[in-house]
C-alpha cells in the first residue's frame, strides 16, 4: 500500500470528503532527515466533533499503539459522526529505537510543546503536531503507559477545572471512559500535549497502565472500550450499541494531583528495591514505603513517603540507581474513595 507523504503545512484536509477515509504521512524538514507522522483520517458522513488520538509519544509505550491499529481497522466512514484522527505513532524515531525519548537529540516528546520550527528534531514534532495536527481537534485522547523500569495503575487522567468549560468537558469525559481509577489534575506542566490541548481551549483526556514494553490484554481492553466509550460520550457512533458490549465499570477511585511523575521519591544511593508498598495503596506521610540493599542483603536506605496520599508509580526493575524513581504518591490536594 502506497502511502502519499505530504508536507504537513501544505495537506489539504478538504481533499478527504464526508464519507471517506485516508492514510497521509505528513512530513516537515530536519535538516538530512525527513519527519514524518503518520496520520489516520476518518470522516463520516454527518457533521460532529473531531477526536484526536494519538499513539507512542514514548516510543517504547504500546498499549496505545494496539489500540489505534484496532481502532483504525474496527471504525469506519459509515460508523461514524465527525471526524476521527489517529496518529498511531507520533515519534517515529523513538517508536524505531525503543526508546521513550528521541535518539536523534535525547529530548522527551511529552515535555517539548508547543515547539519550534527552528529546533531540533523533537522541537520540531512538536510544533507541526501542534501546529497542524492538534489545532484540528475538539477533543483530545492521549494513550501512554508506564515506562520500563516504572509501572502506573491502569487509569484516565483528565484537566479538573469546573470554572472553566474546558474542564467541565474533561471531567464528564473521564467519567464516562469507564476506568475505575481516574485523577483529576487541577494545573498541568509545561511542555505536554495535554497542556498544548489546554492553551488551546481543547478538553482532553489520557491513558495510563502497566506498560513496562509489554502488553498486558486486559489492560489494553479497557483502552480500546474506552475510546469507544468517549466517541459515544461525543455522540460520534451512529450505532453505539455496536460497540459498547459492556457497560462501563464503577468508578472505584478518584484521585487529585498535578500527574508530575518527575516529581518523585528518589534513591539516594544505587541498590535493590524491596518494595513495602503496592500500587493504589493509600500511604500516610512519613510511612515506610520499601529499602533498598546492597549485595549482601545490607539495608542502604531505608524509603518513606514524602506525603500522604496514594502511591500512583512504582518502580518496577528492582535495581535502581542513585537518583532512580522508587515511587510516586498523589493526593496531597485531597483523594476520594
Amino acid at each position: 500500500m502506497t502511502i502519499p507523504h505530504t508536507p504537513a503545512a501544505l495537506f489539504d484536509w478538504e481533499s478527504i470528503k464526508r464519507g471517506e477515509a485516508a492514510n497521509v504521512m505528513l512530513t516537515f524538514e530536519c535538516g538530512d532527515r525527513a519527519g514524518e507522522i503518520p496520520l489516520r483520517i476518518v470522516k463520516g458522513k454527518e457533521q460532529g466533533p473531531t477526536l484526536l488520538i494519538l499513539a507512542a509519544v514514548h516510543g517504547d509505550e504500546y498499549d496505545g499503539v494496539r489500540t489505534v491499529i484496532e481502532l483504525i481497522h474496527s471504525l469506519q466512514p459509515q460508523d461514524i459522526r465527525g471526524t476521527l484522527l489517529m496518529v498511531p505513532i507520533v515519534n517515529m524515531p523513538a517508536y524505531e529505537g525503543i526508546s521513550r525519548v528521541t535518539p536523534l537529540d535525547g529530548k522527551n516528546l511529552a515535555r517539548e510543546f508547543p515547539g519550534s520550527p527552528e529546533g531540533s528534531y523533537t522541537e520540531r514534532l512538536a510544533y507541526y503536531l501542534d501546529q497542524y495536527i492538534l489545532a484540528k481537534a475538539d477533543f483530545l485522547l492521549d494513550l501512554h503507559s508506564g515506562a520500563m523500569e516504572f509501572s502506573i495503575p491502569v487509569l484516565v487522567g483528565y484537566y479538573a477545572n469546573e470554572e472553566q468549560e474546558i474542564g467541565r468537558r474533561s471531567r464528564a469525559a473521564a467519567e464516562a471512559f469507564g476506568m475505575e481509577t481516574i485523577w483529576a489534575h487541577p494545573q498541568v506542566g509545561p511542555g505536554r500535549t495535554v497542556s498544548a490541548a489546554t492553551e488551546r481551549g481543547i478538553p482532553w483526556l489520557y491513558t495510563e497502565a502497566s506498560g513496562g514494553r509489554r502488553i498486558k490484554l486486559a489492560e489494553q481492553e479497557q483502552y480500546r472500550r474506552g475510546a469507544y466509550r468517549l466517541m459515544h460520550h461525543l455522540g460520534m457512533l451512529l450505532a453505539p450499541e455496536a460497540w459498547l458490549l459492556q457497560p462501563a465499570p464503577a468508578i472505584k477511585r478518584r484521585l487529585k494531583g498535578d500527574g508530575n511523575f518527575d516529581a518523585s521519591l528518589l534513591a539516594s544511593v544505587d541498590g535493590f528495591f524491596i518494595p513495602a508498598v503496592e500500587l493504589l495503596q493509600i500511604v500516610e506521610e512519613g510511612e515506610y514505603v520499601g529499602s533498598l540493599y546492597g549485595l549482601f542483603g545490607e539495608e542502604l536506605e531505608k524509603l518513606h513517603a514524602p506525603s500522604s496520599g496514594i502511591v500512583v508509580g512504582l518502580a518496577e526493575m528492582p535495581y535502581i540507581k542513585k537518583a532512580g524513581i522508587v515511587c510516586s504518591i498523589t493526593g496531597v490536594g485531597g483523594i476520594t474513595l
